[in-house]
């Protein structure tokens, strides 16, 4: 995968190692051993610093918090899987905090929550607040209830005994990689504004949509010694081999994709940075300073993924960079 991405920038935030020492502090009061060590080998403060290398420091902190928050809020999701109801009274909860936090609640009312996964969101919704205007906040919303009302069908999926085709796949997993929000996000990440017709156009939907993809296809390719183990076939790599009864046939058709995806995203920024007619000189740096971003998310997330001890895979790494896994 690396000769893939290789044209495409990977950098590290230079305020890691502080930022993970702050981490490994706090973890340490956690009192589950196995949320703890759940928590480390995740390195959200090392997927964070691979994604948004370049982000002011306060930022980078404040997306490693983002980072965490939604990795706990899906931990949890997954375990009410058999709950339905505690499940769908946690969504509904925490989409009226965010919603609230956020400033767009009905009459501007504010709402407690004695959850303290949920209220944790608070001060990443503050800085939202901050730096975004009534608008933006509404996509931001709009991404974030999207994700959570996602996660429901990707419950009913893990609970059916069919396995699904790989369009109904990526329609739920587009929503629940959790991609729209962190990429909606970017702006502030990155301290930039994008203009409004530029984030209403096809050519950033098209983007978009191929970032999240490519990231899910890492993440699959990955993950799945991972998700075997747990007897899960929500994976696109699983429902290809499910398809050809071969391996080695799933695996290059998902790096085709991605190769397939690169040159997409190449070509729509090539002719979005191209647009003088369209976008001033500023309105163009700023749209370039995004492009690179979703760029580096995807370099990030291959590299976050080969070393985090989340997939474990790093140890399966060859020389020739081509990584063996017994399945």
């Amino acid at each position: 995968m690396r000769p893939i991405l290789s044209h495409w920038p990977c950098s590290q935030h230079t305020d890691y190692a502080v930022v993970k020492n702050a981490l490994d502090k706090r973890f340490a009061l956690v009192t589950s051993k196995k949320n703890r060590k759940a928590l480390s080998d995740a390195d959200p403060a090392l997927l964070a610093a691979k994604w948004w290398p370049t982000a002011p420091k306060k930022s980078y902190r404040v997306m490693t918090d983002l980072v965490i928050w939604f990795g706990l809020w899906d931990d949890v999701i997954e375990a009410l899987a058999d709950d339905a109801v505690a499940a769908e009274s946690l969504r509904v909860s925490t989409k009226d905090f965010i919603r609230a936090t956020l400033g767009l609640a009905e009459g501007n009312e504010a709402i407690t929550t004695t959850n303290p996964l949920i209220q944790s969101f608070q001060p990443i919704g503050a800085e939202a607040c901050a730096f975004y205007n009534k608008d933006q906040r509404r996509i931001l919303l709009s991404h974030f209830e999207q994700y959570i009302d996602a996660t429901r069908l990707e419950a009913e999926a893990e609970r059916s005994s069919n396995i699904p085709n790989l369009k109904d796949y990526w329609e739920v997993r587009i929503l629940t990689s959790g991609m729209g929000t962190l990429l909606c996000l970017s702006e502030y990440a990155q301290n930039v504004q994008l203009p409004p017709n530029f984030t209403q156009s096809k050519e950033y939907n098209t983007l978009w949509v191929t970032a999240v993809v490519i990231n899910s296809i890492v993440n699959d390719l990955l993950s799945l010694k991972k998700e075997m183990a747990s007897q899960s076939v929500l994976n696109s790599v699983a429902i290809l081999f499910h398809q050809y009864g071969d391996l080695d046939v799933a695996v290059e058709m998902s790096l085709d994709h991605i190769r397939q995806l690169v040159a997409l995203f190449d070509h729509t920024a090539d002719e979005v940075l191209g647009s003088t007619d369209a976008f001033d000189e500023c309105e163009l740096d700023a749209i370039a300073q995004i492009i690179d971003l979703m760029r580096t998310v995807n370099t990030g997330n291959l590299e976050w993924s080969l070393h985090a001890k989340r997939y474990d895979v790093e140890q399966h790494l060859t020389e020739n960079g081509s990584i063996e896994l017994v399945l």
